[in-house]
Parts: structure tokens; C-alpha cells; sequence
């Protein structure tokens, strides 16, 4: 077989972040044949350049010259766009978008963990550097969805039971999406159930089904979702 050599390469920004953020997805659902260590550095390193790229699409779509630090420079390519931390900011001041202060502080986080890791040394533990990821990876998929309009999980990943791999195997992550789902409420309101299927505290206690995959629990009997 003779190789493409004129095959155009072109990745705009949200299929840049995608690609990114499909990596780290596949990182921590399937693992790989990698070492834990390299498997986890990856995919920090994966979900940060992926947020970084996701917030810049939606600063884009305010107006292309924000992603620029010195908006006059637009569009040179010679020139430094914002950080995630500076993107945040503008589309909270001149987009209008909220953000949670512990979405903010995550953002600040990651991307010092990133530039540690690029940049420097990087020391941590299993656990927190899991814990990173899954935070990182529940607020692209919340942010994704809400303010890009674009789902992760689409049928194909549900399907292929990419999203039950993921919740299974961090357990930062379905925590961060249930409290996401489920925000503290008064005390007297009944408390979500422990899913049967992918083990995230995120079943409705009224209706029984789960937010996070979909899974329906009827009458105590479990039924596969999808």
C-alpha cells in the first residue's frame, strides 16, 4: 500500500479538544497496556489540554478575537492565546457565563498539575492524581454538554458501555457527576440511591432511575439500560 502523502491533516478546535478528551477517556475507562503511572500522566495531560481547547471554542463563539490575550494580535498564530484560567474569566465578564468557584479552583489546579508535568516534576499519588482526572473529566462533560451543546456519550459510547467503564473505574468521577446532579439540598428531602448498575449515589428515589447512565430500576429488578 502506498501512503496519502497529500492527505489534508485539519483539526478545528472542538475536534482538537475532542481528540484530546477522547484519549483521556479511553485512558480511564479502557487502561490500555501502559503502566499506571504513564497511564494517569497521560491522561491528566490529555483532559487539560482538552478543557483548555473547550473553553477557548466557547470564548469563540462570543467573538474569535477573546481567545487572543492581546486581542490586537488577532488572528496572528505568532501570538499567545488566553490560558483556561483567563478564558474562564473573560467568558464570565463578557460572555455571561457562570461558573462554580470549585470549577474555577479545579481549572487553576489542572493546569498547574499540567505545567508541572510538561515543565518540571511531577510527585503524587495514585488516588489524587485519579481524583484529578475525574474531577477534570465530569466538568468537561458537564461543560461540553451545556454550553457547547456536544454529548461525549453519544449512542455509540453508550452502547459500547464507554460511560459504565469510566464510572466503574474512577470513582472521583461518578461522585463529581452525582453531586452535580444532585445538589445539597434541605435536609428533610430524601437522599439519591446507590445505582445497581454503574454504583454512582445518583438514583431518583421517586422515580428509580439514575441520572447519570440511564438505568431504570423497576420494582427491584434490574434491567440492562439501552
Amino acid at each position: 500500500m502506498f501512503a496519502n502523502h497529500s492527505m489534508k491533516i485539519e483539526f478545528d478546535l472542538l475536534s482538537n479538544a475532542e481528540d484530546s478528551i477522547q484519549q483521556a477517556i479511553e485512558l480511564v475507562a479502557w487502561g490500555g497496556n501502559q503502566s499506571e503511572p504513564r497511564r494517569l500522566k497521560q491522561a491528566v495531560q490529555s483532559i487539560a489540554h482538552g478543557v483548555e481547547l473547550l473553553l477557548k471554542e466557547r470564548l469563540k463563539r462570543v467573538h474569535p478575537c477573546l481567545i487572543w490575550e492581546n486581542v490586537d494580535k488577532y488572528p496572528s498564530l505568532n501570538a499567545r492565546t488566553v490560558t483556561a484560567e483567563a478564558a474562564m474569566s473573560r467568558l464570565a465578564s463578557i460572555g455571561g457565563l457562570r461558573f462554580e468557584t470549585a470549577d474555577v479552583e479545579l481549572i487553576r489546579s489542572l493546569r498547574a498539575t499540567r505545567n508541572a508535568i510538561e515543565h518540571y516534576a511531577w510527585s503524587t499519588t495514585k488516588q489524587e492524581a485519579e481524583a484529578i482526572v475525574g474531577r477534570a473529566l465530569e466538568f468537561t462533560i458537564h461543560f461540553a454538554k451545556t454550553e457547547l451543546n456536544y454529548d461525549f456519550f453519544g449512542y455509540h459510547m453508550r452502547k459500547d458501555d464507554t460511560l459504565q467503564a469510566l464510572l466503574r473505574s474512577n470513582q472521583a468521577l461518578s461522585s463529581a457527576m452525582a453531586k452535580r446532579a444532585f445538589p445539597p439540598k434541605g435536609s428533610n428531602e430524601a437522599e439519591p440511591e446507590v445505582c445497581s448498575f454503574c454504583r454512582a449515589r445518583s438514583v431518583d428515589p421517586i422515580t428509580h432511575a439514575c441520572r447519570l447512565c440511564g438505568h431504570w430500576s423497576t420494582s427491584g429488578e434490574d434491567e440492562v439500560p439501552f
